[in-house]
């Protein structure tokens, strides 16, 4: 059999990588398991509250009923009468939306665990871009929540119609019902109705669970390169990498070191610092820093100018200057370009007199 592309994700996620998706905020989650624990948390508050909120209701239609003309005299005692009412109701339905939020904090936490990612609410431009965002909405993902909104619908539609199709008769036999039994009739139908579909909603997010960690883990394979080069990085103990860092240091400081010889000047501080330039105006933009290095390594840049005949120019602010914006390699700065051309003129201007 072929092998698989090198650059095909295959391998399964390490657990480094599964920190860093979280530290972005991006773990498995699952909507349809934070619904129906907020449904099931909705059955039991009213199991165990049923009977308060029936006498509640109830007395608020008996004293609506009874039509008191008091209220209605002034603005201010009909808004009194409102406030009263309004604090009432708050009060009454305070247990249900306590245990609706704590429902909808549990829910969301049950499948990825709790997690606080910053650097998921920094604004990304991406998530501007209607072509990214129009592949976002069209995927294997959408797809299926798709899919279970579709199921969710019709199951649940058949559960209504089989449990109130067996109980028609009661149905029929409630309009008969005086006031007082009217409320507990239509209670229990309604807390009948609501346990199936909360059975339904638990078998979806059982299945909606299981697919969205299947999807992540699937969405975080790794290729098998990836999990070399990890495996290199965990593998390296903090003195292995610290001394690796010292010898691509050294290294550095010896190919600096090795360009001293070749530079047009070198500029001190006078013994602090020191900076060598080098220009060639038929292949230079620009002059070029090809060493620098501070207290011994400015030394030993001195030592090799003084031994290859490299002039030698005390220019303190310029020298720190250049030391400061400029890594070996790289151009000096606009901004520096007239000091340095200065101190290159005057380079030149001796090199002709000889001196």
């Amino acid at each position: 059999m072929a092998d698989k592309p090198a650059s095909e994700k295959t391998e399964e996620p390490t657990q480094k990588r599964l920190a860093k998706t979280r530290e972005k905020g991006q773990v498995a989650q699952s909507q349809e398991l934070g619904n129906a624990v907020a449904i099931v948390v909705l059955v039991l508050i009213l199991a165990a509250t049923s009977k308060d909120l029936v006498s509640w209701f109830s007395l608020k239609i008996e004293a609506g009923m009874m039509g008191e003309r008091s209220v209605f005299l002034n603005t201010d005692t009909f808004l009194e009468y409102m406030n009263r009412q309004m604090s009432s109701m708050l009060i009454a339905m305070m247990p249900l939306m306590g245990g609706l939020l704590v429902a909808g904090i549990v829910g969301s936490i049950m499948v990825g665990g709790a997690t606080f990612a910053p650097k998921a609410l920094m604004p990304k431009m991406s998530e501007l871009n209607p072509i990214t965002g129009f592949g976002r909405l069209v995927n294997l993902k959408s797809f299926v929540k798709l899919g279970i909104s579709i199921a969710k619908i019709v199951v649940i539609s058949l559960v209504v119609w089989v449990y109130l199709k067996a109980r028609a008769e009661e149905i029929i036999a409630i309009r008969w019902a005086w006031s007082s039994e009217l409320l507990s009739a239509m209670g229990q139908l309604m807390y009948g109705l609501l346990i199936r579909v909360t059975v339904i909603l638990l078998v979806i997010a059982a299945l909606d669970v299981f697919f969205q960690k299947w999807k992540y883990m699937e969405d975080q394979k790794m290729t098998k390169q990836e999990v070399k080069e990890e495996r290199k990085e965990s593998d390296a103990s903090p003195e292995v990498r610290a001394r690796a860092r010292r010898i691509q240091m050294e290294m550095a400081r010896n190919r600096s070191l090795q360009e001293v010889p070749k530079a047009n000047v070198l500029l001190v501080n006078p013994t602090h610092v020191a900076v060598a330039l080098r220009y060639d105006s038929n292949t230079m933009d620009a002059p070029v820093v090809v060493a620098k290095g501070a207290d011994h390594m400015a030394a030993k840049i001195r030592e090799i100018a003084r031994a290859h005949g490299v002039p030698i120019l005390r220019r303190p602010s310029l020298a720190r200057a250049i030391y400061k914006a400029v890594k070996p390699g790289q151009p000096v700065p606009e901004s520096l370009y007239s000091a340095v051309a200065e101190v290159l003129a005057l380079i030149y201007r001796l090199r002709r007199r000889g001196i």
